[in-house]
């Protein structure tokens, strides 16, 4: 059993958390991160989020400049939070260094002696967005890519094709690597040393889903949408259902959302929550422009009037 934290300590993180606190509030205000923001103040396009993208990884020097009054405090105050967000898994550490509309920039370390380091993963992700990365340590490490179809207004899981391998490349120290996650995914592979990179990822002109293939096969494994107001509508439907406030208007304005796995999201829960109600809604949708919402509604439609028939019936 762990002993417990010295009275002293515990007073001396209590203080710690007071002037991280203070010096969060003045985070924004920092002169470097101000002059990496700035850079996309004015960015409307993704052509633009490019150019400024592309020129603040071809010379990093900025990140040394955010970064280095940080580790003096740390050196300073070793209890101190710096106020980056930051999230770790089994193998890597990452952190927000800015934010903007238009686009975030990311650091990250990846532990080559972590176990996870030595299992490739099942699957690859083609995340949506267009990124710019510079590798300050490239660890020794490949890279791998595969390519998936674009999205168009007729893409759809049904007839997706698989992602394809492309050329595996080494990854040198100082590389600079863009990443069009509109169609492309990537993997580091087998690093000797850890790997030390710093991302600009762009907002503007990106996909409407992240999705998932198998890395063996190429075949598509899952999908999620990137849009937030979509993904804020489903989770909407569902705390309805679970609420048992089956409200007819919401459910079907959503059945009319131009998000076609919304709409089908909506018709799942209304039914869920008053069938009878829904019938008349469900018709129309085995009309729908989308082949997917079309093919569910079709396949549920007989479903539904067996069940109101019996239930008519009884």
């Amino acid at each position: 059993m762990p002993a417990p934290i010295d009275g002293r300590l515990r007073d001396a993180i209590a203080a710690a958390r007071e002037r991280s606190l203070a010096v969060a509030r003045d985070w924004a205000d920092d002169a470097a991160v101000r002059a990496v923001t700035a850079r996309f103040a004015d960015v409307t396009t993704l052509a633009e989020g490019e150019a400024a993208a592309c020129a603040l990884v071809q010379d990093a020097g900025w990140v040394g400049a955010i970064l280095a009054p940080w580790i003096e405090r740390l050196r300073d105050d070793p209890l101190l939070e710096p106020p980056f967000k930051s999230q770790r898994d089994a193998l890597r550490t990452g952190m927000v260094l800015a934010e903007t509309a238009a686009a975030s920039v990311t650091m990250a370390v990846i532990d080559h002696l972590a176990p996870a380091a030595r299992v490739m993963p099942d699957t690859v992700v083609v995340g949506g967005r267009v990124s710019w990365t510079r590798y300050l340590r490239g660890g020794e490490a490949r890279l791998w890519r595969w390519r998936a179809d674009a999205i168009d207004d007729g893409w759809h899981g049904a007839i997706a094709a698989p992602a394809r391998p492309l050329a595996v490349q080494p990854l040198a120290d100082g590389a600079v690597v863009r990443l069009d996650g509109r169609t492309d995914a990537m993997l580091l592979v087998e690093p000797v040393g850890p790997i030390v990179s710093v991302t600009i990822t762009l907002r503007h002109g990106a996909a409407p889903f992240m999705r998932e293939y198998d890395r063996a096969g190429g075949g598509l494994v899952r999908v999620a949408t990137l849009d937030d107001a979509a993904a804020r509508s489903t989770m909407l439907l569902t705390l309805l259902r679970e609420l048992g406030q089956a409200d007819e208007e919401v459910f079907d304005a959503l059945s009319r959302d131009p998000a076609f796995f919304v709409r089908w999201d909506a018709m799942r829960e209304w039914l869920a929550c008053d069938a009878r109600a829904a019938l008349p809604r469900l018709r129309a949708m085995t009309d729908d422009p989308h082949p997917d919402v079309r093919s569910a509604a079709q396949a549920m439609l007989p479903v539904v009037e067996a069940r109101m028939g019996a239930a008519w019936h009884g």
